[in-house]
């Protein structure tokens, strides 16, 4: 009973917290920590793991067969038990190919349908709510289980062990998590979570002048794993090497956001690992992971992909398209044929050395972005504004136009809603200010931040949605 009061009352904790001493948010830190360890670390989520490490040695027959039966499984579950699908035609799979009479699901549907996408079987207050940003910043709110979080937790750890690294083993996370108040000016920018062996840093407090603090920590706890966003470990590589620093690690994970060949060179110059990447979504409907050869394989346990064209065909090997996924481990929120707004290939470079028939595949960079560097120093990564917008769900897309040294624009769009009624569009218009209010309480009073509605997003070449533009020469 104690996480769902925890999850219930976010607001208060969080405000407590941030009034709270080093101490106590260590204490309540690990608290946290305590109940997520009791879930990621339980008995089915080794059992789990145990049969993802069998799953390796699968042939290419047998992982078709396997996902044949999931899509069969997921698709019935849909049918049965979530309002959105009970319209949907029975259907038989035959092929994976089969899956293709079925309608694709665009973020803009999943947006208008969240309530209606979710299954009737789980109960209310067994749902845990995350909110996802997605390429373009509309939040879309998801809802998954315990089981779910047990499950994906098992396929991080599969990835961990083609590193070398054991469960529990010590690490240095930087994600999007607040580890401390943003008005905080001097150190310790980070919080333990005991339980997990794991410091927390925050990604909101990086700059010049904080450098120090962090490089202090990370040379502390050399020889730990490192973890975090690409575009966060890229700034505390900049960091090191400016200073002229080697700082060694054990092994570094990154996710949440492209990462460029550039920013992945100088992480491993600085900190003497290499980076395994992934590929994932708080949607839960598939996972991509980098292995101990080089290459990003799709797990197949967790759902299976389409690589479409505009027209909505396959695209011929080594081909861009639009990335497809029907989730096969969300029962809470299944998504069949969601197509999430990123793009990639199918990689035909042959057999991968790892062995594994893994199929292949290569995510496309698709929201480039610039960073935000504030009048105080501070340094901002995507990922940072990124957080903001999670909890707003009438938003088609948002983005942070940094015109002025001293300026920041946020330009969005509302979603359309099924009505168009005024009613939604109050909303909207409440999440923007809200948004505006929070970036502006980030960013402190030396940066003037305003919002306006924005017909489109600013696009790059190859049609990339940048978060942050950045109009600033540097």
């Amino acid at each position: 009973m104690f996480e769902p009061l925890v999850r219930n009352n976010l607001p208060r904790v969080q405000a407590y917290y941030d009034r709270a001493p080093a101490s106590a948010r260590h204490v309540l830190t690990s608290a946290r920590g305590w109940l997520l360890t009791r879930i990621r670390y339980s008995a089915e989520t080794f059992a789990f793991l145990r049969q993802l490490r069998r799953n390796e040695s699968w042939t290419a027959e047998q992982i078709r067969e396997y996902q044949l039966g999931a899509l069969r499984r997921t698709f019935q579950h849909a049918l049965r038990l979530v309002p959105y699908y009970a319209n949907y035609p029975q259907k038989e799979f035959f092929s994976p190919d089969d899956i293709r009479d079925l309608p694709i699901l665009s973020r803009e549907t999943a947006l208008a349908n969240q309530e209606n996408l979710l299954a009737i079987d789980v109960p209310a207050r067994e749902r845990i709510r995350a909110g996802t940003t997605g390429t373009t910043g509309a939040s879309l709110k998801v809802a998954y289980t315990e089981q779910l979080v047990r499950e994906n937790w098992a396929c991080w750890l599969r990835q961990w062990s083609w590193a070398g690294i054991n469960p529990r083993s010590p690490r240095i996370t930087f994600q999007g998590a607040r580890i401390v108040p943003a008005d905080r000016r001097e150190s310790p920018y980070w919080a333990y979570n005991l339980p997990e062996r794991q410091i927390l840093a925050s990604i909101f407090h990086l700059s010049d002048a904080t450098a120090g603090d962090y490089l202090e920590l990370l040379r502390k706890h050399s020889g730990k794993v490192l973890e975090g966003f690409p575009s966060v470990l890229g700034i505390l590589a900049d960091f090191a090497l400016a200073r002229g620093l080697s700082i060694p690690m054990r092994a570094i994970f990154t996710s949440g956001e492209p990462l460029y060949p550039s920013t992945r060179a100088k992480i491993e110059s600085a900190f003497g690992a290499r980076v395994f990447d992934s590929y994932g979504m708080t949607e839960y409907c598939g996972l991509i992971q980098q292995c101990e050869a080089g290459r990003m394989h799709l797990a197949p346990e967790y759902g299976f992909l389409e690589i479409l064209d505009d027209s909505g065909e396959p695209v011929p090997p080594s081909a861009e398209g639009h990335f497809v996924w029907t989730g096969f481990l969300n029962r809470a929120m299944p998504l069949i044929r969601y197509r999430i707004g990123d793009r990639g290939r199918w990689d035909d470079s042959g057999p991968c050395p790892c062995g594994r028939a893994f199929p292949q595949v290569v995510p496309t960079i698709t929201r480039e972005s610039d960073v935000l560097r504030c009048p105080d120093g501070r340094i901002f990564s995507p990922r940072a504004l990124n957080q903001l917008l999670k909890q707003a769900t009438s938003l088609r897309f948002c983005q942070f136009v940094h015109s002025r040294s001293d300026r920041l624009v946020i330009r969005a769009a509302f979603a359309t809603s099924p009505s168009n009624d005024a009613h939604f569009q109050a909303r909207a218009t409440g999440e923007l200010m809200h948004i505006r209010a929070r970036v502006q309480r980030l960013l402190g009073e030396r940066m003037h931040v305003s919002a306006e509605l924005a017909a489109q997003p600013i696009t790059r070449p190859g049609g990339k949605i940048p978060l942050i533009v950045s109009e600033i020469r540097q």
